[in-house]
C-alpha cells in the first residue's frame, strides 16, 4: 500500500480587500477505487496557525460531487491540524472559504489532502 499527501494554502483571491474571504478549490484524488488510478482512502484536514494573526479559523466548505448536489460543511478549527472530511466515491473537489476575523485579517489556513493506494 502506498500513500501520499499534498497541501493547498487557502488565501485571498488576487485584488481582494483587507476583509475579503480566503477561497480555493482543492482537487482530490478519486477515492474508493473510483478513478483511473486507484486510491482507497482520501482525507481532507485543515491546518491552522494562530501565532501571527490572532484570528480564529472559521469558514465553510462544499464537497463537489459529479452528478450530485454538493455537500455543505461549516467548520471552526483550533490551532494545529483537524480532519474535517473523509471523502467518498464521486467526490471530485472541495471548495473552501475562510472567514475574515473582526480585525479584517484572514486566519492562516492550509488544506491537507492525505491518500492511500491499494
Amino acid at each position: 500500500m502506498g500513500s501520499g499527501a499534498y497541501a493547498v494554502v487557502i488565501d485571498a483571491p488576487a485584488g481582494g480587500g483587507p476583509a475579503t474571504q480566503g477561497r480555493r478549490v482543492v482537487p482530490i484524488p478519486p477515492p474508493d477505487n473510483s478513478g483511473g488510478v486507484k486510491f482507497t482512502t482520501v482525507v481532507l484536514s485543515l491546518a491552522y496557525d494562530d501565532l501571527a494573526s490572532g484570528v480564529k479559523a472559521t469558514g465553510k466548505a462544499q464537497i463537489l460531487r459529479g452528478g450530485a448536489p454538493p455537500v455543505d460543511l461549516s467548520w471552526a478549527v483550533p490551532a494545529g491540524r483537524t480532519p474535517i472530511a473523509t471523502l467518498h466515491t464521486n467526490n471530485q473537489a472541495v471548495a473552501i472559504e475562510t472567514d475574515p476575523g473582526p480585525n479584517g485579517k484572514l486566519a492562516v489556513v492550509t488544506a491537507l489532502v492525505e491518500y492511500t493506494t491499494p
